[in-house]
């Protein structure tokens, strides 16, 4: 044996154990509920942030707490869909296309976000007079949520797939009913004396991101069709 032989042996070895290493790191046989438990606890999140939300608009006193509170769902929510992508650089077989698993919390993610920025600008803008169709608006964002946490947790068993996509088309209908009353809402504040400018503003501000929220669970909806439509 050589000696440029022998010398080649040590950088042979530490390589090999880098790949057992890199292996090992890998899940190759993930348990499907190491997923769909992320899932499930995100979609769940959701609903209380925006359920949260609506006690918020529709109550005048406590307002500060209860926005404090829906900071920390928020925060929940940043940590699970930090988990979930997490999960996914170290699993090498997942349940469905690693990029759909990706878009699918990142978005479902972004509800939580707008739920939290309206309702932290509603409490420190101190609003007072709550419009109707803005208080429909955040019911119509929480009942969306409710439909995708339910969706998700369907995901687990794709012999649901019909069920799911009800669910899905509910919340396409829910997302262009917030359109609607979005223009109602937009038609009320610009069309009687509301006396100060600043709070038209705010309110219209407020609104037109509770609409954004629907188009975000839209989106999600958007998500899973495609991934039913690739493995059913």
């Amino acid at each position: 044996m050589t000696n440029d032989t022998k010398s080649h042996k040590p950088q042979r070895k530490l390589e090999m154990a880098s790949v057992r290493k890199a292996i090992s790191s890998l899940r190759l046989f993930p348990k499907s509920h190491d997923f769909f438990g992320f899932y499930q606890k995100s979609g769940e999140n959701i609903v209380r942030g925006t359920r949260l939300l609506c006690k918020i608009l529709a109550e005048k006193n406590g307002r500060a707490e209860l926005t404090k509170q829906l900071k920390e769902i928020e925060q929940q929510g940043d940590t699970i869909t930090h988990d979930v992508i997490d999960l996914l650089h170290h699993t090498f077989l997942t349940p469905f296309d690693r990029s759909d698993m990706h878009l699918l919390i990142v978005k479902m993610d972004d509800i939580l976000d707008f739920a939290y920025y309206v309702g932290n600008r509603f409490t420190r803008y101190r609003v007072e007079e709550v419009p109707s169709e803005m208080k429909m608006l955040a019911e119509i964002v929480a009942r969306a949520a409710e439909e995708i946490a339910q969706a998700v947790l369907d995901l687990k068993d794709l012999k649901n797939s019909h069920k799911i996509l009800e669910r899905c088309l509910k919340i396409k209908n829910l997302e262009n009913d917030a359109d609607e009353k979005m223009n109602a809402a937009i038609e009320l504040i610009f069309g009687r004396e509301w006396g100060d400018p600043l709070e038209v503003m705010k309110l219209k501000e407020l609104m037109e991101n509770l609409e954004a929220a629907t188009d975000k669970c839209e989106d999600v909806a958007n998500i899973i069709e495609g991934i039913i439509l690739k493995h059913v």
